[in-house]
């Protein structure tokens, strides 16, 4: 895909399950031990046009195919679903994705604009670099996508996932920058480690929000509709940034 992308010149970041793999796969105890079947990505664009124009690229390599009924979905070489996710000029003033083409399709883009700034570039072989949603970024868009679907609980089983691993998959950043962090939690409490997390990446999707006043507070509201004591540390965090 990265091609077509490269030939309209727009920018994207691996989003969902496969950037959550990714950021797993650097530490081979937490590798994903089945490929992941969904793939979601998010890609700039300030016009609707182009999202068509690029889909119709794709369709043309030969290894994509459309889903009827489904604008943002392709099917690659028959298995893996492909959401694209067009963020940015082209969303409305109420941060909505509406394609007029599909009448019944409107999504609520907050947050994939707010993360962009901060995706990882990740080498996954020689060579080979990807775009990918940074861990924050993601627990960021779980928070949201939960709260728009209620039914969605595997988001809250992945924030609670990543708040388990993120320590030891971030550890040399955590002594290097968040050390105060560390001194804030007795180390004598069961979830230390997770408290220690939560707060630093709260405090990094604060950095993020910076300039979005009204995705932060409802980032705020969502953390304090669930008090506990994981998800308060990140909302300290946040209230720190």
């Amino acid at each position: 895909m990265e091609p077509v992308f490269r030939s309209f010149g727009v920018d994207y970041y691996l989003a969902g399950a496969l950037a959550r793999d990714v950021h797993l796969s650097a530490h081979e105890k937490f590798s994903a031990k089945r490929r992941t079947k969904d793939v979601d990505i998010a890609v700039l664009l300030d016009a609707e046009e182009k999202f068509y124009q690029i889909k119709e690229a794709l369709v043309r390599t030969g290894d994509f195919e459309e889903r009827v009924n489904k604008p943002i979905k392709l099917i690659y070489r028959g298995e893996t679903e492909v959401d694209l996710l067009p963020f940015g000029e082209i969303e409305n003033e109420d941060r909505e994705l509406f394609l007029t083409r599909h009448a019944l399709l409107v999504m609520d883009m907050s947050g994939f604009r707010e993360v962009y700034p901060f995706v990882n570039t990740v080498e996954i072989e020689s060579g080979v670099s990807l775009n990918v949603c940074s861990l924050e970024g993601l627990i960021l868009l779980k928070l949201i996508a939960h709260h728009d679907n209620p039914s969605r609980t595997k988001d809250i089983t992945d924030i609670e996932h990543l708040l388990k691993v993120y320590f030891e998959l971030n550890s040399h950043e955590i002594y290097t920058d968040y050390f105060s962090v560390m001194e804030m939690y007795s180390t004598v409490t069961n979830n230390y480690l997770d408290l220690v997390s939560a707060r630093v990446i709260g405090r990094k999707i604060g950095l993020m929000l910076k300039d979005y006043a009204k995705t932060g507070e409802r980032i705020k509201a969502i953390l304090s509709s669930r008090p506990v004591p994981a998800w308060l540390a990140m909302l300290d965090g946040m209230n720190e940034s």
